[in-house]
C-alpha cells in the first residue's frame, strides 16, 4: 500500500470519528451546541473529501523532497488551525466591537490568515521542481477557471431570479471553493503526469 493510501485511510478514520462524535454525544445524553455539532460534522465531511482526494492522488513522494513537504506542512497547519479557530469566534467578536477602525481590523483578520496560507503555498510551489510546479500551477489555473465559470453562471441564474444567494455568502465562499476545486483538479492533473 502506498504512503498516499495509508494517509487516506488515517484521514478517513479521523473523519469518521468526527462524524461519530455528535451521535455518541447524543447517545450518552451529553448536550452539544448546534455550532459544535456543525463543527464536528463539517470536519468529518471535509475529512472524507480529503481522504478521497488523497486516495486518488498518485504517490509522488519521490518527486517532492521530504524537507519541502515538511516545511510546507509546518507553515500550512498552524495557519489553517488559527484560521479555523478565528472563524469559530469571528462573527461574535465582530459583534462585540463598535469602533469603525476596530471593526475593519476584526473583519479583515481572516484575510491575514488566508494570506499566511497563501504564503506557504507560494513558497512550496516556488521551491518545487519543474514538474511539480507545473502540476500545481495547472491545477490552480483550471480550478480558477472552473470557479469563475460557476460564479458567472450563478450570477446569470440570480439575474433570472432562479436562485437567490446573498452577496455576503457568495463572496465568503470564493476562496474555500477555489481550494476545494484545486484539490479535485490536482488529482486529475497529477494522475495524468504521474
Amino acid at each position: 500500500m502506498t504512503a498516499c493510501r495509508r494517509k487516506a485511510l488515517w484521514l478517513l478514520l479521523a473523519a469518521l470519528a468526527c462524524l461519530g462524535l455528535p451521535s455518541l454525544s447524543a447517545a450518552l445524553g451529553w448536550p452539544l451546541a448546534d455550532m459544535t455539532r456543525g463543527l464536528w460534522v463539517g470536519l468529518g465531511v471535509g475529512g472524507i473529501i480529503g481522504a478521497l482526494l488523497v486516495w486518488w492522488l498518485p504517490d509522488m513522494s519521490d518527486s517532492v523532497p521530504r524537507a519541502l513537504s515538511r516545511r510546507y506542512l509546518r507553515e500550512l497547519m498552524p495557519a489553517m488551525g488559527v484560521y479555523v479557530g478565528v472563524m469559530l469566534v469571528w462573527r461574535r467578536l465582530l459583534g462585540m466591537v463598535d469602533a469603525a477602525w476596530l471593526r475593519v481590523v476584526v473583519a479583515l483578520l481572516p484575510v491575514l490568515l488566508v494570506a499566511w496560507v497563501m504564503r506557504a503555498f507560494v513558497r512550496y510551489v516556488r521551491d518545487s521542481d519543474e514538474m511539480q510546479r507545473r502540476i500545481e500551477l495547472e491545477s490552480g489555473a483550471i480550478a480558477a477557471l472552473l470557479l469563475s465559470g460557476g460564479y458567472m453562471a450563478a450570477g446569470f441564474l440570480q439575474t433570472a431570479a432562479i436562485i437567490d444567494v446573498s452577496a455576503k455568502v457568495a463572496m465568503l465562499w470564493v476562496f474555500p471553493l477555489l481550494s476545494v476545486l484545486y484539490g479535485v483538479v490536482k488529482v486529475f492533473i497529477a494522475r495524468r503526469y504521474g
